[in-house]
């Protein structure tokens, strides 16, 4: 390995026994007062993936038992959302498939019978981004308390994760640096699109917003609407040149692929929620109003027809 590249790496556990479970949790993990055990007599199984390098890492875990204690975030902030089982966080019961922050310093966790996801980022990279998105200079951030994201920024955060998870599972061993720390910026941005932050010491204001982020929030506020690239432009007050290039440095992408991809994940989520009305109707609520160019887009990003997705979700 060189200065150009990054070692990335894999640690995998599986184990039916309790200590080793145990074991496992607190290598991952800065944790006090750890306790693992059977839940309810159930035979116990554990299984943790931890896949990453020192700034980005993708962490998966599944345990029939019980996982408690107080956890530390340390130097990265680390992002968690609970697939399956029950989960909570500083006494705060997890909704699944909701993205919460550990926040810094202790904190309390309890998981029974789960499965759980956990993105961890580079601190001081999300820091850096926040500033170049905030316009205010790299700082300590604090974050809105145990905030849960809905809609179109919690869009963008599952946006983001679709984008990194294959690459950071995709292969171990060295990496480019340059395109790692792309990738963390990704994540960053994901992260502060979703979940409210400031400067520590700065308060609750909100601090004034670069153009980057007026765009952001134009794009964000107007899903439902037919918009073009001038438009964003025009919202927040920059050239369609610098605004693609803006987006193309935080996000990888250009404004409206990043709008596309949001709105059909905002339409996967309606559809898969047994209440939608008609694919017609989901797509009309996302901006996407060619039901041709929407069925194909939605196949070709998540592998199934929009109303093969509205059947499956009503039938069960």
């Amino acid at each position: 390995m060189n200065e150009s590249t990054v070692e990335r790496t894999r640690l995998a556990v599986r184990t039916h026994e309790v200590a080793a479970a145990r074991e496992a949790v607190a290598r991952t993990h800065l944790t006090h007062g750890l306790q693992v055990s059977v839940l309810d007599g159930a035979a116990f199984a554990f299984e943790e993936t931890l896949t990453g390098t020192q700034l980005l890492a993708l962490e998966s875990t599944r345990c029939s038992g019980i996982v408690r204690g107080e956890v530390e975030s340390g130097g990265d902030v680390f992002v968690v959302w609970l697939k399956s089982g029950c989960g909570a966080v500083d006494g705060k019961v997890l909704l699944r498939g909701r993205p919460v922050l550990y926040r810094e310093g202790r904190q309390s966790f309890r998981w029974a019978g789960f499965q759980k996801d956990v993105v961890r980022i580079d601190r001081e990279t999300v820091e850096q981004v926040a500033a170049e998105r905030g316009g205010w200079n790299p700082a300590p951030l604090e974050f809105k308390p145990h905030h849960v994201p809905e809609g179109a920024p919690l869009a963008a955060w599952w946006l983001v994760v679709r984008a990194i998870a294959p690459e950071i599972l995709g292969s171990t061993g060295p990496v480019s640096l340059e395109r790692e720390r792309e990738l963390v910026r990704f994540a960053a941005a994901g992260l502060l699109t979703a979940v409210p932050h400031w400067p520590v010491g700065q308060g609750r204001e909100a601090p004034a917003r670069t153009r980057l982020t007026k765009a952001e929030a134009f794009l964000l506020d107007h899903i439902a609407e037919r918009i073009t690239v001038d438009d964003v432009a025009q919202a927040a007050g920059m050239s369609v040149r610098g605004l693609q290039g803006a987006f193309r440095r935080i996000h990888g992408v250009s404004p409206l692929f990043y709008l596309k991809g949001i709105r059909l994940l905002l339409a996967r989520e309606q559809l898969e929620s047994g209440e939608a009305e008609s694919v017609a109707a989901v797509a009309r609520s996302v901006g996407l109003t060619h039901l041709g160019r929407f069925a194909a887009s939605y196949k070709a990003e998540f592998g199934q027809l929009p109303g093969d997705a509205l059947r499956a979700a009503a039938e069960g």
